[in-house]
């Protein structure tokens, strides 16, 4: 009988050290969790830019356009927004095909609600035929004349056709020769109009150094080499 009591007495002990280990593993699996969620933050913060911003983003909508390559433009700001841009980034959104929309005006804008706008304004939307992105760049140059103190990044989200080169290499000239104009990206830009985008219509930025132009597949590589860019304008 006696064995038998200290059988149970044994039996109890080791449960309560089995419970308080759990425990103490749990703990120690919070504490690591926080810890990690604290330094991605702070790690996310320290490599944001300091500099000032203004965005604008204009969206392509024409029929030439499909609602896969839409998506890869928002999803491409969503990244700038998520890992490079400061906190409460002024951002204006036009769509254009023939002629232009905004669509959000001017405030800081979350990924969260980007989608939400996306959704309901561009990525379901058909423009007519044309598309004219001499107008958005005209937009954008009187949006620098709202925030006269900032650096500003165009992102113009377009496969790359465009149905009055002239116009818009006049307004890329304004654009390359504006010092507050810091960066412009074009896509995802299709294979066949890549090399007017790059050696034409938009020449005169890529001659400033301020043209990045991605595709289907090198979207990646030009946020990175676009990061680099505004990261060394710091320096």
């Amino acid at each position: 009988m006696a064995r038998y009591r200290g059988g149970r007495s044994r039996s109890y002990e080791g449960d309560s050290q089995t419970t308080w280990w759990a425990v103490l593993l749990f703990l120690a699996a919070l504490v690591t969790a926080v810890g990690i969620g604290w330094w991605i933050l702070s790690h996310s913060k320290s490599h944001s830019l300091r500099t000032p911003l203004i965005v604008g983003a204009g969206f392509d909508v024409s029929q030439s356009v499909s609602k896969l390559q839409k998506q890869r433009g928002v999803a491409f700001l969503n990244n700038v927004m998520d890992t490079l841009l400061p906190a409460r980034t002024p951002i204006k959104i036009w769509r254009y095909a023939e002629t232009f929309e905004v669509v959000h005006q001017g405030q800081p804008i979350t990924s969260r609600d980007l989608n939400k706008v996306s959704r309901e304004t561009i990525e379901n939307h058909m423009g007519a035929w044309g598309t004219r992105p001499d107008k958005v760049l005209q937009q954008f140059r009187l949006y620098l004349q709202e925030q006269p103190t900032r650096k500003a990044v165009l992102c113009l989200f377009t496969d790359g056709e465009c149905h009055d080169p002239e116009a818009t290499r006049a307004v890329a000239v304004q654009l390359a020769q504006d010092p507050r104009v810091v960066a412009v990206v074009i896509g995802p830009v299709i294979n066949r109009y890549r090399a007017s985008v790059e050696g034409d219509n938009y020449a005169p930025l890529r001659e400033a150094g301020k043209l990045f132009v991605f595709g289907e597949t090198d979207a990646q590589d030009t946020l990175s080499r676009l990061k680099e860019h505004l990261f060394a304008l710091e320096n």
